[in-house]
């Protein structure tokens, strides 16, 4: 198998899995800040303070990645390093950081994509209800044009949110993830629009900029099959498919979420609660997605054992 020539092999990681110095130079704490911190939350209590210290040595990181003959590198930026409380004052620190780092990867030919957000929300922001407060979103946004605006002369592909079903599901099913919410499945749905909803906005911001880059959205892919073809089990992969894959791909690319989720989720008193200007947003910018990131890990196989709802 050949590659295209055009075709970028590359590596991606996360500001909070990386970075470290979780209070240097002016950024603001985070909900991972604070909830790695909480006993049991993490494996051995371990956390972000100090991780690799990609912070203080970037250089060293990219001259690694460079050797290793990397063309391309996905990192995330830490919002409370842009706006420490969320929103407010910009803190020209962080700019420095993030423009220092584009510029290091130019130097060696390594193509920079920029991941928007990647879990770590501003603790205060966290403390006003996160993703189920739709002033986040409104924060976001302007998280989201500050960096256009600093980066957008050099960095031509940006990614909104990594993996929604990851940090909603964890965060309002398992609790596992800040806001270490468990089993409340209005919460998860809700959290889930609002993301989506501040993506739509934002793509339609950034595309208002005439920057000509790309801006899309990376989500989990995981399709589920039947563990056999009996009829029961092809439904099964059906419904599973419907709440896993086209609840978090239709919005995106189709504009509007799928019915049969839509008619269930208000049968079990589920569905979100959402505005016809909202659901009109996702139409909006559908089209202006540039593509769609596929993390895949594994198919799934599933068997209907019982009543299919959530």
């Amino acid at each position: 198998m050949k590659f295209s020539n055009d075709f970028l092999f590359g590596a991606a990681t996360a500001a909070y899995q990386i970075e470290g110095a979780w209070n240097q130079d002016g950024k603001g704490v985070t909900n991972w800040d604070e909830f790695s911190k909480i006993p049991g939350k993490t494996f051995e209590g371990t956390n972000g303070d100090v991780a690799i210290d990609h912070y203080n040595r970037y250089k060293e990181d990219v001259a690694l990645m460079a050797e290793m003959g990397l063309e391309s590198y996905r990192f995330s930026i830490s919002w409370a390093r842009i706006y420490p409380e969320g929103d407010g004052e910009v803190n020209l620190k962080g700019i420095e950081f993030y423009n220092n780092l584009i510029d290091e990867c130019l130097k060696y030919g390594i193509v920079p994509f920029i991941t928007l957000y990647h879990w770590d929300l501003p603790l205060k922001l966290e403390k006003a209800g996160g993703w189920l407060n739709k002033k986040t979103s409104d924060a976001f946004v302007n998280y989201a044009k500050t960096c256009f605006e600093y980066f957008g002369d050099r960095v031509k592909n940006f990614i909104t949110f990594n993996e929604t079903v990851v940090f909603c599901s964890h965060g309002f099913l398992t609790g596992t993830h800040p806001p270490g919410i468990k089993d409340d499945v209005k919460k998860y749905f809700q959290a889930i629009h609002n993301v989506f909803y501040t993506h739509a906005r934002t793509v339609v911001e950034y595309k208002k900029l005439n920057q000509f880059g790309e801006i899309g959205i990376s989500n989990v892919f995981s399709p589920a099959f039947g563990v056999d073809d009996s009829k029961d089990n092809i439904f099964a992969a059906e419904h599973a498919n419907a709440y896993g894959t086209h609840w978090f791909y239709d919005p995106i690319l189709l504009g509007q979420y799928p019915e049969y989720v839509v008619k269930d989720l208000t049968k079990s008193g589920n569905i979100p609660e959402w505005t016809v200007e909202e659901l009109e947003i996702l139409k909006i910018a559908a089209p202006l997605n540039d593509f769609m990131g596929l993390n895949y890990y594994q198919p799934v196989r599933v068997e209907k054992i019982g009543r299919a709802h959530v």
